[in-house]
């Protein structure tokens, strides 16, 4: 099955550039163009795509503004962001959003087309240079005191901390001599419990609550 994608940008040229670089796939199709947040909000309701991909800057409703309103109106609908913009604060507000991805518009097209097919997929994935400065930043911060932290297991807590210090699920499984299933199981779980959106925001939660050690924060 082809899943349906939606391009929002206030830019002609960006929204040109884009659906050339990333179109002819066959698992994908562009389907819809539009050209600021509200268009993009109200084409989701209409259509129901498999994935938005937004600019962060657009008038009426910027990207942020589009993610929160996208996942409540077309909750099916993924989201995910390609800017210009390397902000630790935009990650960071997109994390909490919803959006499922933040790539950066300078990122090769077998980036942007291995980020598309994960997302589209389920997973999450976020610019890992800028993942980490956001971690870096987070543990730089006072401790605060995370209640839904302690419903977890001595093994979720585990899990959680490699995840914070920026293993996959198979570097995981390997550190922890478990299988990869079970990692996923875990993070799943651990999601869940932290009402978190994915694993990098879960993975944020568990350096502000203190559960991972400064010099094990990734650095890049």
């Amino acid at each position: 099955m082809t899943a349906s994608i939606l391009i929002a940008d206030d830019h002609d040229l960006a929204r040109a550039g884009l659906a050339a670089m990333i179109g002819g796939e066959d698992d994908f199709q562009i389907r819809w163009s539009v050209r600021d947040g509200m268009e993009a909000v109200d084409a989701c309701a209409a259509h129901r795509p498999d994935l938005a991909l937004l600019d962060i800057r657009m008038p009426r409703l910027d990207g942020l503004g589009a993610t929160r309103e996208i996942r409540r109106v077309s909750p099916s609908t993924r989201v995910m962001i390609i800017t210009m913009h390397d902000s630790l604060d935009y990650l960071e507000a997109a994390i909490e959003a919803g959006a499922s991805g933040y790539l950066l518009k300078d990122a090769s097209r077998d980036d942007i087309l291995r980020t598309i097919r994960r997302v589209l997929q389920g997973d999450a994935f976020f610019d890992g240079a800028l993942v980490a400065k956001l971690l870096r930043r987070a543990a730089t911060k006072p401790q605060t005191s995370n209640s839904a932290l302690e419903t977890l297991t001595v093994r979720e807590r585990e899990v959680l901390s490699k995840v914070a210090e920026g293993l996959t699920n198979k570097e995981i499984a390997r550190t922890l001599k478990i299988a990869p299933g079970t990692v996923k199981i875990h993070v799943e779980r651990i999601i869940a419990k932290l009402g978190a959106g994915d694993r990098t925001q879960a993975a944020v939660m568990a350096v502000h609550g203190g559960l991972v050690e400064m010099s094990k924060v990734p650095s890049r």
